[in-house]
């Protein structure tokens, strides 16, 4: 075959290794890139040839749901967030609850993915919308890797969810959880609920803010830096008022009087390490609990309260979604709900 002609003619050897379409069928899943390789090598890797087409065949036969989710998850651990890292993960280990790892990739059709949505979406009513658009993303990495043809989940739709109001807190509330942390002993917890308030920050955002992003001559806030990336994978600066300053340099005066010393991070445990997430928002929960407060209520509605306050007061939308760091200004528009409601009750009575 000309493939093989050119590689003896490349001084590769004359060796006769009978039917190369034989030779790739024989090679196993682990050697998959080397059948790329091979494919490259023996001109037949277009599938414009016939050779080509089915060596393209036997790469995608060969490739299992579980090999194609431990290269996926290979590419996102370089390119995203760990939170986005771990969300990818979970919506792998649902997909693998009703689908074998060991099955062919290239076998997943539509029926298929439409049925993974319905079983999914029994036991996560709310995140069955999130693990389809994850779904999404990874096979069409998979259709660009020439895994498969199509993407299965392409065509696949969810019931349309009803858009409710952002969840924030009240006055009355934050002062019930503020106390009720300083009760506890927590009061670095306590600050970065009021933080979180004042600037809108997520709690990653939070946990992960050093003091070489804090300037108190210019009095600004600097979120992202080389170590560590944002949601939106850009950096944004927040002016500091005066609230948010009394916080910094009380938690300055926390760090100096304990240790002598400023640590890397502005909210740290007594033992000057950083906080672990989970610790924190489970500290809230457990105070909110504790008083009777709603369940609804959890640690990003506190970032709801700030877009909350900022739209109550009129701050232009687009001011406000640089603040919080949204990607677009659509984003936004939900913290703007009460304040049309206002607006219309003035149309209203004006009549």
């Amino acid at each position: 075959m000309a493939g093989i002609e050119n590689i003896s003619n490349n001084g590769l050897g004359n060796q006769s290794i009978g039917d190369p379409m034989e030779v790739f069928k024989s090679f196993t899943a682990e050697d998959i890139e080397k059948i790329k390789v091979l494919a490259g090598l023996f001109g037949i890797g277009s599938t414009n040839s016939a050779q080509g087409q089915i060596v393209q065949q036997h790469i995608k036969e060969q490739v299992t749901v579980e090999q194609a989710f431990n290269e996926y998850n290979k590419l996102i651990e370089f390119n995203l967030s760990k939170k986005s890292v771990d969300t990818a993960k979970t919506a792998e280990r649902r997909f693998l609850t009703f689908i074998p790892g060991n099955r062919s990739l290239n076998t997943i059709e539509r029926k298929d993915a439409e049925n993974l949505m319905m079983k999914i979406s029994k036991s996560a009513p709310l995140g069955c919308y999130n693990y389809l658009k994850i779904f999404r993303t990874m096979f069409n990495v998979f259709v660009d890797w020439n895994y498969i043809s199509s993407n299965p989940f392409l065509k696949v739709k969810l019931p349309k969810r009803q858009k409710e109001d952002p969840v924030s807190f009240t006055n009355e509330q934050l002062n019930v959880v503020y106390e009720g942390l300083i009760a506890k002993g927590k009061d670095v917890i306590a600050d970065m609920v009021l933080f979180a308030v004042e600037t809108g920050m997520r709690l990653d955002e939070e946990n992960n803010l050093r003091w070489s992003d804090i300037d108190f001559r210019n009095k600004v806030i600097t979120i992202g830096n080389k170590l560590f990336k944002t949601k939106s994978k850009k950096i944004r600066r927040i002016p500091m008022n005066d609230k948010m300053e009394e916080i910094l340099k009380r938690n300055s005066a926390r760090q100096l009087n304990k240790g002598k010393i400023l640590r890397e991070f502005v909210f740290v445990q007594s033992n000057g390490k950083q906080y672990k997430k989970d610790t924190v928002s489970r500290s809230l929960k457990k105070v909110i609990k504790e008083n009777g407060l709603p369940d609804e209520l959890h640690w990003h509605c506190l970032r709801a309260t700030a877009a909350t306050r900022w739209a109550s007061k009129k701050v232009p939308i687009f001011t406000v979604s640089k603040l919080l760091g949204h990607s677009t200004v659509n984003v936004t528009t939900r913290f703007y709900a009460n304040v049309d409601l206002d607006e219309l009750r003035d149309a209203v009575n004006s009549m």
